[in-house]
């Protein structure tokens, strides 16, 4: 294979290496007998710390014959041939995959190596091609898949072969590791294409090796083939670099006949290519950022279990995708210019269990009948795990709306000044904005359960709201409430207003809070505090332009602020000092 980048590396001495080595693998090496194997392993790793650690934590609490039998492998000669790389480095790293027990974890670690160079690993799309590709066994449910995949991504962690991405829901893969990944993936005629002038050319001797998986990037510049005939396939995953738009030959899926995962974004063209109903396996369809008109083809497409237009500039959601009865997840994120849903196109999906609608269609309608969907059309959805959703008028809300299946949410009740949806890391997440009342929110015993297990909270220009508590919790004092957020609430006095219980707990999982811009604020809490857990896994708290607030804290409050932070204080003009009487 040859290489495309040269990766620059730190080595160990023979004394750091061995050092390293049994830090990691610990009582394994009580006796002589793995002392004198483990002075050869090390020695043959070649200081390279990643494959040091990656075989020792894969040797660690195996029996005495395992360590002579990797020893015994790391003398063989035979080793795959990678430029820039010693032969018993990729040997070292290739004995830990061999280690992975479980054939869901090695195709999940093959499946990594497929993702684009230096791009961190979206979680939620190794779910999604993992689920097309069948690579999870005994398994039914998107929620069942997420699991497992979080199950094997920790194993993967465990023995260095992933590593954390700088976001929750991504993961990053060593260079080097990420190249043995791919050397192992083309043994198993898996193929990560890298980025080359000449296009065509290196997908003609691709598909002559027979593949079965397929990771392309693409530029704008370059040609596809007018056909791929590639009966094997099962994965096709199609990458573009920056902004561009692709041409796609209508022959082009024609001998794909096999495939089950297909991501093909940047579609330039208004419609679908016509050899695309020819892909009747097909289970997981990610048409990502397309300019597509007519979709209505993919109703075709009947064995789909996950189909995504996230940021695809579509505008209507046609009768036909009413007919994918298998469909459990449907991601319509970020289409912004989709203004029609077919009326009972949602309410026939009735094995969905995933729907992510942020930053999209908002155009319901109060009841069934009209020219649009309407919210009661969910009401269907028994197996409804996450929702992501934006309703204008809180009028239109069912009283049923919600399914105590629901666990995963992100609601946006009122009229939206932009993009509303905001980088949470938490899984229940509700905004409130420009409403003039909530009291027609409040009387939905649904709105009113979601508001309770919410975990971060968005207030933002609303009207008639004197208090956070207990004016919108229903007497609770938001028990799941991590992050709180208010802006803009000309009316609010106080956050905590006068408390109806007696010793109510408020807050008491809340770590950050932001107040900006409440003209009549006067206190955060007025009201006398449970010392134990009110406020008391607080943060950070920041405070702008709150020009009639006198000080932060009620001295019941500060009593129980034992791991603040961070405070910030911008623009209140009345502020005097931190602690006072309320």
């Amino acid at each position: 294979m040859n290489s495309q980048k040269e990766i620059q590396i730190d080595v160990l001495s023979k004394e750091e290496a061995l050092q390293l080595f049994k830090k990691i693998v610990g009582d394994s090496m009580k006796t002589s007998a793995f002392q004198s194997i483990a002075v050869e392993i090390v020695g043959r790793c070649g200081g390279l710390p990643v494959a040091l650690i990656t075989l020792a934590k894969a040797l660690k609490n195996e029996s005495l014959d395992t360590w002579k039998d990797v020893l015994r492998q790391l003398r063989s000669s035979y080793a795959k041939e990678i430029d820039g790389m010693e032969k018993n480095v990729y040997l070292s790293i290739k004995l830990s995959y061999d280690f992975l027990r479980s054939e869901e974890a090695k195709s999940l670690f093959l499946l990594c190596g497929l993702f684009s160079e230096g791009h961190a690993i979206p979680v939620p799309y190794l779910l999604r091609y993992g689920m097309g590709m069948g690579y999870f066994k005994e398994v039914y449910t998107v929620e069942e898949a997420r699991s497992r995949v979080h199950t094997l991504i920790g194993k993967l962690k465990s023995l260095c072969l992933l590593l954390d991405g700088d976001a929750e829901d991504e993961v990053k893969m060593h260079d080097v590791i990420r190249v043995v990944a791919v050397s192992i993936a083309e043994d198993e005629h898996m193929f990560n294409i890298p980025n080359v002038a000449d296009l065509e050319k290196k997908m003609e001797e691709t598909i002559r090796k027979d593949p079965i998986a397929i990771s392309l990037p693409y530029r704008g510049d370059q040609v596809l083939p007018q056909r791929m005939r590639c009966p094997r396939l099962g994965l096709f995953l199609l990458h573009t670099i920056g902004l561009c738009s692709i041409q796609v030959s209508d022959h082009f899926f024609e001998g794909m006949e096999g495939l089950k995962v297909l991501q093909f974004p940047g579609i330039g063209s208004s419609s679908l290519p016509s050899s695309l109903d020819r892909l009747i396996n097909l289970q997981t369809l990610c048409l990502d950022g397309c300019r597509l008109k007519d979709i209505a083809k993919v109703g075709q497409l009947k064995k789909l279990e996950v189909l995504s237009f996230r940021d695809s500039d579509i505008e209507q959601l046609p009768l036909e995708i009413g007919q994918l009865r298998r469909l459990q997840l449907l991601d319509l994120s970020n289409c912004w210019t989709l203004e029609v849903i077919a009326p009972n196109v949602i309410s026939k999906l009735s094995r969905l269990e995933e729907l992510y609608m942020g930053n999209s269609f908002k155009r319901w309608e109060k009841v069934e009948g009209g020219s649009n969907a309407s919210l009661v059309e969910l009401n269907g959805l028994s197996k409804l795990t996450t929702l992501e959703i934006h309703v204008r008028y809180a009028e239109i809300l069912p009283q049923d709306l919600v399914s105590v299946e629901l666990q995963r949410y992100k609601m946006f009740i009122g009229e939206a000044r932009g993009r509303w949806f905001v980088k949470s890391e938490t899984s229940r997440l509700m905004k409130l904005e420009r409403l003039k009342s909530v009291s027609i929110l409040l009387r939905n015993p649904g709105m009113r359960m979601l508001l309770q297990r919410t975990e971060d909270l968005w207030l933002e220009t609303l009207e008639g709201v004197p208090s956070v508590v207990h004016e919108l919790d229903d007497g609770e004092g938001f028990p799941r409430l991590k992050h709180l957020y208010v802006e803009s609430c000309s009316e609010i006095l106080h956050i905590v207003g006068s408390v109806r219980r007696v010793g109510c707990e408020v807050f008491p999982l809340l770590e950050t809070l932001y107040l900006i811009g409440l003209a009549n604020l006067e206190t955060i809490c007025c009201s006398q505090l449970r010392e134990d857990q009110s406020f008391s896994n607080l943060r950070i708290i920041e405070v702008e332009h709150c020009n009639k607030l006198k000080h932060l804290f009620s001295f019941s409050m500060a009593k129980n602020l034992l791991w603040l932070q961070k405070v910030g204080v911008e623009e209140c003009d009345e502020l005097k000092m931190i602690i006072g009487k309320c």
